[in-house]
């Protein structure tokens, strides 16, 4: 009864703090808006690509403040960070507790297990000042366990959910040049059940920026990432980057949907119709509570589970397609749904669906219903929706 109670608190003050204005799921740009560019015109186009959070790291506190003024004007929230937050916690506090465009304090991106340990020593004097905002830890991929400093992938993840971050942040970009990269799933279904185990909801990402052995995204790229997370409960979604950053030799950062000088790029369009997409469907999923996902197919991942049994009220559900499916049945506002997630990129997926009785209705992207008819070629990245009952 005490471990539900915590939980139901948990939920409570995620809440208050964690959802963007009008109830809507947060649409981060990681690499947001630059401080050089602190200007109307940026933000207000920033907020035409579809975002409604701008994630940068600050020179100055006085400079923060003042993005988080002009970001408002445009809608957009801030998450932050400037040299003040370590050296004059109390003073950094004080002020964006009533900065109006302030959302959260970035902490650190891909902390080691001791690093997490020691941002929560910060978050402590941040946090007796100012517990109205999140406080942003983003962590390593599962395929990045290796630079965490921990025995395994939970134990580091354990470590996140000990802090006072209200959400569980991870990047894992799958998509490459070669293929998709096999553990994608399983670090889902990890984050996923620490997620479910802790209450706080999960914060997933999408890749907007190529680099190394990363292409160019594409529609069917940027789906299948997003509808991926959604189907795991994703409640936030962030792109890796919407500003390209300065190159290196190691990291060719090229075409994000900003360039380096800020001009719009060929990436622009596909994230902006993305984000227009996601905009209706993520209204479905936000604060939804997903209830099972499995996988569908000849070969399911390492660390998923088959789909076995038939959703309620459907009599047969076959998929044909390069990777198969997944299966996620999640419940809002009273209704129980399915989602049918294309797992490849480059292929349509055949579904084959009959159901028992009248109850089924296909849901369309803009969240009407009509008869659920008994086949459907899912493109490649896509989602099938049905309400179940």
């Amino acid at each position: 009864m005490k471990k539900a109670y915590i939980i139901f608190l948990l939920l409570c003050y995620w809440a208050s703090v964690c959802h963007a204005e009008n109830d809507e799921m947060p649409i981060i740009g990681y690499w947001g808006v630059p401080e050089s560019h602190t200007n109307g015109e940026a933000f207000r186009t920033f907020a035409e690509c579809g975002f409604t959070v701008s994630l940068f790291p600050y020179n100055s506190l006085d400079n923060l403040v003042k993005a988080c003024r002009v970001a408002k004007q445009y809608g957009i929230k801030i998450i932050g960070s400037c040299p003040e937050m370590v050296h004059a916690p109390a003073k950094a506090a004080s002020v964006l507790k009533s900065t109006e465009g302030f959302w959260g304090y970035l902490l650190q991106d891909e902390p080691s297990l001791p690093d997490i340990k020691k941002e929560q020593l910060l978050i402590d004097k941040l946090q007796d000042i100012d517990n109205s905002h999140l406080f942003y830890i983003n962590l390593f991929p599962y395929y990045g366990l290796q630079y965490t400093k921990a025995k395994s992938y939970p134990e580091y993840l354990k470590a996140l959910t000990s802090t006072s971050c209200q959400q569980i942040s991870f990047d894992n970009y799958p998509v490459t040049t070669d293929s998709i990269r096999p553990t994608w799933y399983l670090n889902l279904e990890m984050i996923r059940e620490e997620s479910l185990r802790t209450g706080k909801p999960f914060w997933g990402f999408v890749l907007s920026v190529p680099h190394i052995v990363y292409p160019q995204p594409t529609l069917a790229s940027l789906r299948l990432q997003i509808y991926s997370n959604l189907a795991y409960g994703a409640q936030a979604i962030q792109y890796f980057t919407y500003w390209t950053p300065h190159p290196t030799k190691e990291y060719n950062f090229h075409n994000a949907p900003m360039s380096e000088k800020g001009h719009k790029t060929q990436t622009f369009d596909i994230v902006q119709r993305m984000n227009k997409e996601l905009k209706i469907i993520s209204k479905l999923f936000y604060g939804a509570k997903v209830i099972s996902v499995k996988h569908l197919g000849k070969k399911i991942p390492k660390g998923t589970t088959r789909q076995k049994t038939l959703p309620v009220n459907i009599k047969n559900l076959k998929v044909i397609g390069r990777n198969g499916a997944i299966i996620s049945q999640f419940q809002k506002d009273g209704h129980l749904y399915m989602g049918i997630v294309n797992k490849s990129h480059e292929a349509p997926l055949d579904v084959s669906i009959q159901k028992r009785n009248s109850i089924p209705r296909c849901i369309t992207k803009d969240l009407k219903e009509e008869e659920l008819k008994t086949s459907y070629k899912v493109s490649a990245g896509d989602i099938l929706l049905v309400r179940l009952k």
